[in-house]
C-alpha cells in the first residue's frame, strides 16, 4: 500500500514567478536567444522603444513604451529619452511585476533606452518587492568618453535598484572573438547573458539531487553589491579543471579571490560521484574568504553525461568597484 499525503496548503501556495526583461535592443537580442533556448520556469519579456526592433524579437511578452513621445522610432541614443518612455509605462510595468519574486533585467548601456529605461524598470520591480538581478553591458572604449560616460551613469542607477549586479564589458570580445563577424561576435555575448540567466534560474526552479531554492539565492544575492558569475564545463576525467575554466571567464573582469557569499550549483551526469562533487567546490572555496558563507546544490542531467559544469554566483566583491572604476579609465582613449 502506498501512501499519500495531502495539504491544501500546497496547493493555495502559488510557485515561484520569474521574469527576464530585456530592455533596448542589445537587452532584446538577448531575450531573444534565451527564449529560443527555453528556460524553464521562467517568462520572457522585451521592452523597447523601437518597434521594428521589437517586431522581429522572439519573446513571451513584447512592450513598445513611449509611442506618445517617439512614435515607435526609438530613443535616438538620448537616456532622457529612454527614461520618460519608460515612465510613462509605469503602471504597466506594475501589473507585470504585482506578483512576481525574482526578476532579471538585462540591457546594454551607453545608448537611449537601455540607459535611460533599464534603471525605470529596476527601481519599480524594487518598489513591488521583487529581488532584482541586473546584467549589463558596457559600451566599446573606441565608442568614446560621452557614451562611456552616459554608461556610468547609467549603471549608477541600476545598482541602486538591484539586489546584485553583474557588469560585462564589450571590450573583452576584442580579445576573445577578435576575428569574429561583428554580429557573431556579439552573438558570443548574448548567449554568455542567456546562459547566465538560464543557469541560475533553473538552479532554483528545476529539481535537483541537492536542491537550492529561492531563498537560498536570495540569502546570496539579496544584499546588493558587485557580484559575479563563474561558469565552466570539463570533462568527468578531469573534473577539477571546471574550476579552472570557469576561474578564466573573461567576461566578468572582477578579482573574485575576496568574494563573502557563494553559490555554487554542479550539473553531471549519472558517473558524477559524491567525491567529485566535494574535491570541486574544496578546490574552487580554497580561493575565496576563508569566512565565505558557501551553499550549494547539484542535478543530474543525461545532457551532461561524461561531463560536468560548474556554476557559481559569488558576491561581497569589496574590490569590485575599485576594479571597475580602474578598468573604466585605462580603457577610454580620448581623441581630440
Amino acid at each position: 500500500m502506498v501512501a499519500k499525503y495531502y495539504s491544501s496548503e500546497m496547493e493555495d501556495t502559488p510557485g515561484l514567478s520569474v521574469l527576464v526583461l530585456g530592455v533596448g535592443g542589445a537587452g532584446c537580442n538577448s531575450t531573444n536567444r534565451l527564449s529560443n533556448l527555453g528556460i524553464y520556469g521562467a517568462e520572457t519579456i522585451a521592452v523597447n522603444t523601437d518597434k521594428e526592433h521589437l517586431l522581429n524579437v522572439q519573446a513571451d511578452t513584447r512592450m513598445l513604451i513611449g509611442k506618445e513621445f517617439n512614435r515607435g522610432l526609438g530613443a535616438g541614443g538620448d537616456p532622457r529619452l529612454g527614461e520618460k518612455c519608460a515612465e510613462s509605462a509605469a503602471s504597466g510595468f506594475k501589473r507585470l511585476f504585482k506578483k512576481t519574486d525574482l526578476v532579471f533585467v538585462t540591457a546594454g548601456l551607453g545608448g537611449g533606452t537601455g540607459t535611460g529605461a533599464a534603471p525605470v524598470v529596476c527601481e519599480i520591480a524594487k518598489r513591488c518587492k521583487c529581488m532584482v538581478i541586473s546584467i549589463v553591458t558596457l559600451p566599446f572604449s573606441c565608442e568614446g568618453r560621452t557614451k562611456r560616460k552616459m554608461a556610468f551613469a547609467g549603471l549608477r542607477k541600476i545598482e541602486a535598484y538591484s539586489n546584485s549586479t553583474i557588469v560585462l564589458e564589450n571590450d573583452t570580445l576584442l580579445k576573445v572573438v577578435p576575428d569574429l563577424p561583428i554580429d557573431q561576435g556579439f552573438g558570443v555575448m548574448d548567449s554568455l547573458i542567456s546562459d547566465l540567466i538560464k543557469s541560475v534560474t533553473e538552479t532554483v526552479t528545476l529539481p535537483s539531487l541537492i536542491n537550492l531554492d529561492f531563498n537560498d539565492l536570495r540569502s546570496v544575492l539579496g544584499t546588493g553589491g558587485v557580484s559575479t558569475l563563474m561558469r565552466g564545463v570539463s570533462s568527468i576525467d578531469n573534473y577539477l579543471n571546471v574550476v579552472d575554466e570557469a576561474s578564466k571567464n573573461p567576461f566578468l573582469p572582477v578579482d573574485y579571490t575576496g568574494a563573502k557569499k557563494a553559490l555554487i550549483h554542479l550539473t553531471g551526469g549519472s558517473d558524477l560521484s559524491v567525491k567529485q562533487m566535494h574535491d570541486v567546490v574544496s578546490k574552487l572555496t580554497s580561493n575565496l574568504d576563508p569566512s565565505v558563507n558557501v551553499i550549494f546544490g547539484a542535478r543530474v542531467d543525461p545532457q551532461y553525461q561524461h561531463k560536468i559544469k560548474l556554476m557559481s554566483v559569488l558576491t561581497g566583491l569589496d574590490n569590485g568597484h575599485k576594479a571597475m572604476n580602474n578598468k573604466k579609465d585605462s580603457r577610454i582613449r580620448y581623441v581630440s
